[in-house]
């Protein structure tokens, strides 16, 4: 993905599903044998101002309770115009904090896909290696007008208002970006 607006237009988001640890190892120890990708990273190194990581897990109930599939699976329709929001909460420091947060989330989402049916969560999960309490919802909509169009449609359902009422106090900081998928993304 590359970013539209909301954070900085040079930044490009690479998220890629691992079944386990081992296996990402895996990948990226034949990467390192591999020749074509040596010398990609090579060319590229110069136009890298910052590399950033995270592992994320899945919150399954999240996932569950606004009828999505998980990552893995989950396989889009190919689209042109087709749009990502990514929404990242940075959650105050504490164990509760995020489990918490995925309770209160759970309860409001169904209510939420239910008052727009344009709007398909892809991904909702947190960091378990990075800035810890970092939670993180990415959605897919056919257009930048349609996640407006969503969004004015969840403010006006009662239960999603609650929801995020309960979630404010949780939240240190929130961030919304627009990102538009690369032409070889299979999330088109």
């Amino acid at each position: 993905f590359t970013c539209d607006v909301g954070g900085s237009l040079t930044t490009v988001h690479h998220m890629y599903h691992w079944d386990s640890m081992v296996q990402r190892q895996e990948v990226r120890d034949c990467a390192q044998r591999d020749a074509a990708w040596a010398d990609f990273v090579a060319r590229s190194r110069a136009h890298v101002v910052a590399q950033e990581s995270a592992i994320f897990r899945p919150a399954g109930g999240c996932m569950a309770a606004a009828g999505a599939a998980p990552l893995k699976d989950y396989s889009p329709e190919p689209s042109d115009g087709v749009i990502y929001e990514l929404r990242t909460y940075q959650l105050h420091p504490g164990y509760d904090t995020v489990p918490r947060l995925c309770n209160f989330f759970e309860e409001g989402l169904p209510h939420k896909v239910r008052a727009d049916r344009n709007s398909e969560l892809a991904f909702f999960g947190f960091v378990d290696v990075g800035m810890l309490n970092t939670v993180i919802e990415l959605w897919r909509y056919p257009s930048a007008h349609a996640s407006i169009q969503a969004r004015e449609a969840a403010r006006g359902v009662p239960e999603w208002k609650q929801t995020i009422g309960n979630v404010t106090p949780l939240v240190q900081h929130f961030r919304t970006q627009v990102l538009q998928p690369t032409a070889f993304s299979p999330l088109k």
